[in-house]
């Protein structure tokens, strides 16, 4: 995930925020994680599947294994690799459906939208963009205000095309600065706009 958050990546979500709150009166808070779901049965399924091929190579390799190590090293062998897995991010996402995927994006999203305080600005004009790296997905959750104003399937796209943009942080940042347009359309800057969240990515790297 640092290649995600290198320094042009941040630079980049930096001009992004500014050009879409500079345009709008839309409040955008960044928010990086590298996982929103712990994914357990890929462990499970990728250690009993080697843990399978261990015991086929004991059963009917030319050379004799003793009961015992057929009996206990399997077992170990499929442990490590269960293990290996948290090491492996794109197994345990190959591993997974995308609806999985999606559904825990979208559970962690709506938590962090309240844990930012996205939701407490004055006009109900906050826009939380939650990225999740393992997922290679994007949810855009936007307050009361903008969810009134935005155009129907606006947010949907925006989703679809910023998580397509996955895993080059340029080019999800370069989305999200696209939206500036829209968001303007939904809710146009006022003159007595002022910064009412932190512009600072929030990231768990």
């Amino acid at each position: 995930m640092s290649k995600f958050l290198d320094d042009a990546a941040r630079k980049r979500f930096s001009r992004a925020v500014e050009t879409v709150e500079n345009a709008s009166a839309v409040e955008v808070v960044i928010a990086v994680r590298h996982t929103s779901g712990t994914y357990r049965h890929a462990n499970a399924i990728f250690g009993g599947l080697v843990a399978f091929a261990a015991l086929a190579v004991m059963l009917f390799a030319p050379r004799s294994f003793s009961l015992p190590a057929i009996l206990v090293d399997p077992f170990i062998v499929g442990l490590l690799a269960a293990w290996l897995v948290e090491l492996l991010p794109h197994v345990k996402r190959r591993l997974t459906p995308r609806a999985w995927r999606r559904a825990h994006v979208t559970r962690a999203a709506r938590a962090a939208f309240v844990e930012r305080g996205v939701h407490a600005t004055t006009g109900r004009s906050g826009l939380l963009v939650y990225i999740s790296w393992l997922e290679r997905e994007v949810a855009l959750v936007p307050d009361l205000g903008l969810a009134r104003d935005i155009a129907d399937g606006v947010l949907a796209r925006a989703e679809d095309e910023l998580s397509r943009a996955m895993p080059k942080g340029v080019a999800v940042a370069a989305g999200v600065e696209a939206l500036a347009p829209a968001m303007a359309t939904a809710m146009p800057h006022r003159a007595d706009d002022v910064n009412e969240l932190p512009d600072a990515i929030d990231s768990d790297e």
